[in-house]
């Protein structure tokens, strides 16, 4: 039976309504690289499943022309809002994919939710393309946002690397090109920000009857300047792909717990943007390649 949903008063900089965003925040849940551990045949046809692939409409029926237009942008529709907020991509019942409820365990803040399809451009985008654009962690580092206040782009993350895990930091590299992909694992992965410091993160990945779903989370404290603004396990990101007819669906939620003498401090929003566009552009860079 399906968890019933804490309902929210709408609150976006006082103005009630989903909006489409500029960005993609489906770059803040690309956080993943893989280690080959139950090898499944991907077939980039259907993506690597059985079923044939669903639409866009099959899974967000509720979507209006104007988050349409967003999601197909290439730069995907984005939305953050508070605890006072409110969902506003909403899968249907029938879909088989309910994030929200999973952030929701945590009792967050803040959060961020996104939706973006990459086209196929005349070559189908299975899992194993996603699998590899993915494991190329080391890339992350490589990537910018333009910073129109300063003219220039902005790298923001020194270095990224795969870890062996929470007791070692050691760091291994990232996995060559696979035609295979896993049917479950857990990985461990550190991002040097060059503001909040080194970020550890746990990542669970599963697969299911359409797509595969990356429940992402910090195993340590994160820190701003080497002031501590989150605790461990208070920050939950699942980034969900599925090959549609139409293209390869990227949908995400995140959710953080962050105090409220903290959250007035630091802007959040744009903090969470910037990383977001990395993410993204570094994700498509990988599919190019």
């Amino acid at each position: 039976m399906r968890r019933k949903r804490k309902k929210f008063n709408t609150e976006n900089r006082g103005i009630s309504m989903c909006f489409t965003g500029k960005k993609a925040a489906a770059g803040l849940f690309l956080l993943l690289g893989f280690y080959l551990i139950s090898p499944i045949p991907a077939d980039p046809l259907q993506g690597g499943f059985s079923d044939p692939p669903r639409s866009l409409d099959e899974i967000f029926p509720g979507l209006d022309d104007s988050q349409k237009l967003g999601v197909f942008s290439g730069e995907g529709f984005q939305r953050s809002f508070e605890r006072q907020g409110t969902q506003c991509l909403i899968p249907g019942p029938n879909s088989g994919i309910d994030l929200f409820s999973v952030v929701m365990e945590k009792n967050p803040s803040h959060f961020v939710e996104a939706l973006m399809v990459v086209p196929y451009n005349g070559k189908p985008i299975g899992i194993q393309d996603a699998y590899n654009a993915l494991g190329r962690i080391g890339d992350i580092k490589n990537h910018s946002y333009f910073s129109r206040g300063r003219n220039m782009n902005i790298y923001i993350f020194e270095e990224s690397t795969r870890i062996e895990g929470v007791k070692s930091g050691k760091p291994v590299p990232d996995p060559l090109f696979m035609n295979t992909y896993p049917v479950s694992e857990e990985i461990f992965l550190m991002l040097k920000d060059k503001y909040f410091g080194n970020i550890y993160v746990r990542g669970d990945l599963s697969i299911n009857r359409y797509g595969v779903t990356f429940n992402v989370t910090n195993f340590k404290t994160i820190r701003y300047f080497l002031f501590p603004v989150m605790r461990a396990e208070k920050f939950s990101a699942i980034l969900y792909i599925e090959p549609l007819k139409e293209g390869l669906l990227i949908y995400g939620m995140a959710a953080v717990d962050i105090p409220n003498f903290i959250a007035s401090r630091i802007n959040i929003a744009a903090s969470v943007e910037r990383r977001l566009h990395i993410f993204i552009e570094w994700f498509k860079e990988g599919l190019r390649k």
